[in-house]
């Protein structure tokens, strides 16, 4: 079975790395990062979820499968948009960046990374909760 646990630690120390000299690897690895929190949270508080549900990118497919965390990102109007701002940066999805050879500007970069932080900050928390 997978361990979404250790893999968002993984994936946040890749974050790490890369910030800020390859932003768009960061920001690929970033969304990374929190889709395996998302899992991490969901097969932690949720015992029995088929990990075959849990085979996506999708930040909204995987928020369906814990409708206690999805209620709280619902009714969290700048988390939404956090979540929204790591899972699609430059209007692109975060798996599609290590496709991308254009770099974002420092404005765009800083918002994602203000974003980035925040989300995991609140879902870090969230997972204490549940």
């Amino acid at each position: 079975m997978e361990d979404y646990q250790a893999a968002f630690m993984e994936r946040h120390t890749d974050t790490e790395t890369l910030n800020p000299v390859r932003k768009v690897g960061a920001m690929h690895f970033g969304g990374v990062t929190i889709e395996c929190l998302l899992k991490a949270i969901i097969s932690n508080t949720l015992p029995g979820v088929a990990s075959q549900n849990l085979r996506t990118h999708s930040y909204t497919e995987l928020l369906k499968q814990h409708n206690k965390l999805k209620s709280r990102i619902d009714n969290f109007s700048e988390g939404r948009k956090w979540l929204d701002q790591v899972e699609n940066p430059m209007g692109q999805h975060f798996i599609d960046m290590r496709y991308s050879s254009i770099e974002p500007d420092e404005l765009n970069y800083k918002r994602w990374l203000y974003a980035y932080t925040s989300i995991k900050s609140w879902l870090l928390k969230q997972a204490t909760q549940l």
